[in-house]
Parts: structure tokens; sequence; C-alpha cells
């Protein structure tokens, strides 16, 4: 882990321990820094907190004045922090119902959010599921120890949804082409991996790979061919045809 996470990381649990105590029972980084593919700049600081039982919206302030950018300072594009009770990732569900999301970072928009409903069930399915496997501990026992499994059939609905958001939000983009890839890969194998990595794997089974090439070039701010809705539309429902399959 790089040393700026570490510290901020740190700093994040203190917070979180001042203002929860005891109610407190666990911290775990996800995304990319569990999955070994952080990188400074692109990548965000993904968070989730579990604790024993739902607070009072005065805490939930206090939490998200806390690690609000501008009191402590982000080293990445953002951060992504999630407060789950202990009801609710002790059990498997398709609606993961939170006490707070909040998105906050220079490289980010901000984010608050203390109602479930008002947000898509599926970025939680998903979440959960790669905490539960890779999951770095900050606080508390293995993240195993206090999140259920996934139903499987949830994970794979989820990623259709994901991949349903990613082509209406962002139908040319590159981070469109590398969650399909991310998606295919745990569609056929069961695997969660960094988007980079899924670009690998999909590429080698890819009889054309120049659209992976042109997402990969983009990411890394490099000269290459645009992508284009046409093409990253194919790959998407190449895709969905998969999870299809392994849905039924």
């Amino acid at each position: 882990m790089a040393p700026e996470v570490v510290r901020y990381t740190d700093a994040v649990v203190k917070r979180l321990q001042a203002l929860l105590g005891d109610e407190l029972l666990g911290a775990y980084l996800i995304g990319s820094n569990s999955l070994g593919g952080y990188e400074a700049g692109p990548s965000d600081i993904d968070i989730i907190a579990i604790c024993a039982r739902p607070v009072e919206l005065a805490t939930k302030q206090a939490i998200a004045r806390e690690l609000d950018h501008r009191a402590l300072p982000c080293p990445a594009r953002g951060l992504e922090f999630v407060l789950y009770p202990k009801d609710t990732v002790s059990r498997p569900t398709p609606s993961p119902r939170f006490e707070l999301n909040l998105n906050t970072g220079a490289g980010m928009g901000h984010r608050y959010t203390v109602r479930p409903e008002d947000e898509s069930p599926h970025w939680f399915v998903i979440d959960l599921d790669i905490a539960r496997q890779h999951g770095v501990r900050l606080a508390g026992p293995p993240a195993s120890e206090l999140l259920a499994p996934q139903d499987k059939r949830w994970v794979l609905d989820a990623i259709r949804t994901s991949l349903a958001w990613h082509s209406r939000e962002e139908p040319a983009s590159a981070n469109n082409v590398l969650n399909a890839c991310r998606a295919w890969r745990y569609a056929e194998e069961g695997v969660w991996c960094t988007k980079l990595a899924a670009a690998a794997w999909a590429r080698e089974r890819l009889e054309e790979p120049s659209l992976i090439d042109a997402a990969l070039a983009t990411r890394r701010g490099q000269p290459g061919p645009a992508l284009t809705p046409e093409a990253v539309h194919a790959l998407v429902q190449r895709v969905l045809r998969v999870v299809e399959r392994a849905a039924s």
C-alpha cells in the first residue's frame, strides 16, 4: 500500500473511532487498493465501515464533516466511503441499507446521502462482494467475519445494472470499456480484479483487441484512436450475453 494511503486511512479510522467509539466494529479498504491496482492520480480510496447499530443523523453529519476533503485532504482522486449497520451486512440482501454514503475529493463531485432509497443498490452489492473477498482490514476482525457472502445471482444482477448505467452515462468512455472487461471476467470466472487486470484478461479473448488498447491509452492520457459509442456498445452487448448465461 502506498505510504500516503496508509497515512490517510489511519487518519480516517482515528476519526471514525473518535465519533463512534465501541460502536465501530470494523473498517476495510476496498477497490483498487485491495485488488492491487492503485494508481496515484486516477484511483480512488474506497473504504467501508461497519457499526453495531444505526446511528443518529447528527453522528452521520459529524462523520461527513470529519471526512470531508476540506477537513482531511484525500491524496487520491477522492474518497468513497460507506457506513453500514451490522444487521445489513450480516446477511445477504439485494438492497443493502447503508447509514451514510459519502464521496469527497478534489477529483470527484461531492456526494452525501443518508437515504438508501436515493441510490441504486447495485453499487453496494458489488462493493460488499469485493469487500468480503478482498477487503484490507483497517480496524476490527477480517472482513469475512462481519460480511455475509452475497448471492451470486444478485451480484450478476448488479453487474447487469452497472453495465446499463455506464452505457447510459458514459457510452464512449474508457471507463465503460474497462468496467465491461471486469464484468466479463467475473461472469466467466467468478473473479474480482482491477479494471486494468481485467482489460489484459479480456484482450487475450478478443479477436480484435484494438478497443481495449484504445481504452487503456485514453486512461493513461496517451494518444490513440477515439472510442466510438458503436464499438463500446458492441463490447458491452457481448459481455451482457455472458452475464445472462452465467445468471441462467
